[in-house]
């Protein structure tokens, strides 16, 4: 039987009260790492054993978020074929197929065929527009599904073109109709927090004959702040070593207690992510996990690096929704898209919750005192609504990533001269900055600690307060997860470890122990390992 979380049960609720009432849509916007995924399949499970469907229809930006479904899915008994293809059909062993919108895009007729007995699950869904090609697709294949469901993190598109089966209220407002935002999450020990680190200091560059200096206190726009960020980003540039060896301090410090914890670095393009990586390389002496667009192994490397200990990851367009690396603690942002969308993507990556360490968990997020960027790092727990305004200025680009492309200069009649960086210029939490480095009582041999300590006792004064099931939930979360390490290193099955247990305590069942019992139980599979 699935645990589920109370927003997924008042979602859950809420969909079958609007399907007894005749809805064939509904939009659930629920914060990254909230677990979309496990709710929408418990949507689909609905569907099958009382709606009568006779499959599900998972549609998803990126190839690698198809197998990712498919797996999520097997352990409820979902059988999805994450390799359909239309000319294959599907086979009678599946219960449906997880394609991407591009394909959905390719041959919309035949999805139209499928769609007539099948659940939708739009996974993502801003990434198609209406009037796009994506968005065309779902609609001219996804009008007569008996049921679509879709699903968003961000729920809002650069280019503000309406998203196909979102309703929007008489303002071009967008209405979804379950919200369950960033903030509420961290309240609910949902997601992690996320500390911000900005960083300041001065860039300079030529143009036209004529040196350009200028600091990222000032508040600059269009082509001045794009190239204020490209030259201070520049690996030689000096400025961005400082920021990417303190994170890598922050990182060191973080595996004291969580030694698994992992960093993403992402960088402007592939060449800047290659040498970035060697950058990495020359901080830590080892060398990072580099992933790049083009690359055929992308979602291999991925994946072996979610499973590993390996300190950092460096990215290109690769590392976005959906990809569940939960381990990941510490985050670099050394590309020059400053948009909303794109900041809130890379961010969605760090605030997955782990069973372990106990407590309270916190990411960290490292990136240059641009204001624009500061500005999102203040906004990030405000809720943003999908309103159809038309905004010429902006460009979004439809295809298999979605993704959107760093700001270009517009004249290439230019050339970096030099930077530096003035340090740490403000740390910011829940939307405020930290007053941290005024604090007489800060020891200078232990900063990094004692940052950390000030930083969870904020998130502690504003998190709700367990109750008694929820704390039973968390700790038999982690004995699972103890209880599998030990099966990996001893080879002894599950059943017997647990039947060690059980013998060692007294008791008959893990079902029946008391809170303090469960307490009891994660010391003693900790003494076997």
């Amino acid at each position: 039987m699935t645990q589920l979380r109370q927003w997924q049960q008042n979602a859950l609720a809420l969909y079958r009260k609007q399907w007894q009432q005749g809805e064939k849509s509904i939009l659930w916007e629920a914060t990254p790492g909230a677990g979309k995924t496990t709710a929408a399949l418990q949507l689909c499970l609905h569907q099958i054993e009382e709606g009568g469907q006779k499959n599900v229809v998972i549609v998803v930006p990126t190839t690698h978020l198809k197998r990712q479904w498919a797996a999520s899915a097997a352990r409820i008994n979902i059988d999805i074929d994450n390799n359909f293809r239309t000319k294959w059909g599907l086979g009678r062993d599946f219960d449906g197929p997880a394609v991407t919108y591009q394909q959905v895009a390719n041959s919309p007729a035949a999805f139209r065929k499928l769609a007539k007995n099948a659940v939708v699950v739009l996974d993502e869904i801003h990434h198609a527009g209406v009037g796009r090609e994506w968005g065309e697709g779902l609609e001219n294949a996804f009008s007569p599904a008996p049921f679509v469901l879709a699903l968003s993190g961000t729920a809002f598109r650069s280019d503000n073109s309406a998203i196909p089966f979102v309703s929007y209220n008489r303002d071009g407002e967008s209405r979804p109709d379950y919200v369950y935002g960033y903030s509420q999450a961290i309240e609910d020990s949902v997601c992690r927090p996320i500390a911000f680190f900005t960083y300041g200091g001065e860039v300079a560059w030529m143009e036209a004959g004529e040196t350009i200096e200028a600091g990222f206190a000032e508040d600059l726009f269009g082509s001045m702040a794009a190239r204020r960020l490209r030259v201070a980003l520049e690996p030689d540039s000096g400025w961005v070593r400082p920021m990417i060896e303190d994170a890598h301090q922050m990182l060191l410090e973080t595996r004291r207690t969580h030694p698994d914890a992992g960093g993403l670095l992402v960088a402007a393009d592939q060449d800047h992510a290659r040498s970035l990586a060697q950058l990495v390389t020359t901080i830590s002496g080892k060398r990072p996990t580099v992933v790049l667009s083009d690359d055929p192994e992308a979602s291999t490397k991925i994946k072996d690096f979610g499973n590993s200990d390996q300190e950092w990851i460096v990215a290109c367009n690769m590392v976005s929704e959906g990809v569940d690396i939960p381990r990941l603690r510490v985050g670099v942002y050394a590309t020059t898209i400053s948009t909303k969308m794109y900041f809130r993507q890379f961010l969605g990556r760090m605030v997955r919750m782990t069973p372990e360490p106990d407590g309270v968990q916190v990411a960290y997020v490292y990136l240059p005192a641009d204001p624009r960027l500061k500005r999102l790092a203040e906004e990030v727990e405000s809720e943003i609504a999908h309103v159809l305004k038309r905004r010429p200025d902006l460009d979004w680009r439809d295809g298999e990533g979605g993704v959107e492309v760093p700001e270009t200069d517009g004249d290439p009649a230019w050339s970096a001269l030099y930077s530096s960086n003035s340090g740490l210029d403000a740390v910011i939490l829940g939307g405020q900055q930290l007053a941290l480095f005024s604090d007489p009582n800060l020891p200078s041999a232990q900063p990094l600690e004692m940052m950390q300590a000030k930083i969870r006792q904020k998130v502690e004064e504003r998190v709700q307060p367990l109750t008694l099931a929820e704390k039973k939930e968390n700790l038999a979360k982690k004995i699972a997860n103890l209880v599998g390490r030990v099966h990996h290193r001893t080879k002894q099955p599950y059943q017997e470890i647990h039947g060690r247990l059980n013998r060692a305590q007294k008791i008959k069942s893990q079902a029946v122990c008391t809170l303090e019992q469960l307490e009891r139980r994660v010391e003693l599979l900790q003494r076997m390992l």
